[in-house]
């Protein structure tokens, strides 16, 4: 156990050196930054989003409401079906229309 926290100790001390030395390197101070930009715009367009997101919520209640409003007075009305002439029959058609 006490040599596992030896490895681990000279480990962290070996990183802390490494990483001290890629900070004092120009290149990866301008990678950091760029890295640190990026997650800057990310987080705007995440903010960004979750307003279009809030206002969407909005939207889709205020439709909500008036759809509910709506809802009782639009009751279709019942279309009947054109009523159908009734047929010639055999009478009809040999003595005409005036019952001759």
């Amino acid at each position: 156990m006490v040599a596992k926290r030896l490895v681990l100790g000279q480990l962290a001390s070996v990183g802390e050196g490494a990483i001290g030395r890629l900070a004092q390197n120009p290149v990866t101070h301008k990678a950091l930054e760029g890295a640190l930009q990026l997650k800057d715009r990310v987080e705007k367009l995440v903010k960004g989003l979750e307003t279009l997101e809030e206002r969407l919520a909005a939207v889709e209640q205020r439709l909500d409401a008036l759809e509910r409003r709506r809802a009782p007075a639009r009751k279709p009305a019942a279309r009947k079906a054109p009523a159908a002439k009734p047929a010639a029959g055999p009478e009809q058609a040999a003595t005409g229309p005036q019952g001759e």
